[in-house]
């Protein structure tokens, strides 16, 4: 078995595992399966909206896509949460992120 087999068994046996989910969206961008990523990116953040990670590899996913306002949207939300939750590196890291896309 395949690490996304795995966690997808992991994710039926507990949907609402921020973990795993996250796992997943990273499994998918690895393979390139965009659209699976972004699925799994959106339910995070609907389950799990201070999941901090979720929102910089979100974002750089849209990157990727070329959906820079929406990369810029994830970044600022990214941003504002790892503040609130008190991670400052992760803050740090999307705002340099945010301003390589601004200049």
């Amino acid at each position: 078995m395949n690490r996304l087999e795995g966690l997808l068994e992991l994710h039926v046996k507990n949907p609402i595992d921020s973990f795993v989910m996250y796992g997943i969206a990273l499994e998918y961008i690895s393979i390139k399966d965009y659209a699976k990523a972004e699925e799994y990116c959106m339910k995070l953040l609907e389950t799990d909206p201070k999941y901090v990670p979720v929102y910089m590899q979100y974002a750089q996913l849209k990157e990727k896509n070329n959906h820079i306002d929406d990369a810029k949207k994830l970044y600022l939300k990214g941003i504002e949460i790892a503040k609130e939750v008190g991670d400052k590196h992760a803050a740090k890291e999307m705002e340099d992120f945010l301003d390589e896309l601004e200049e």
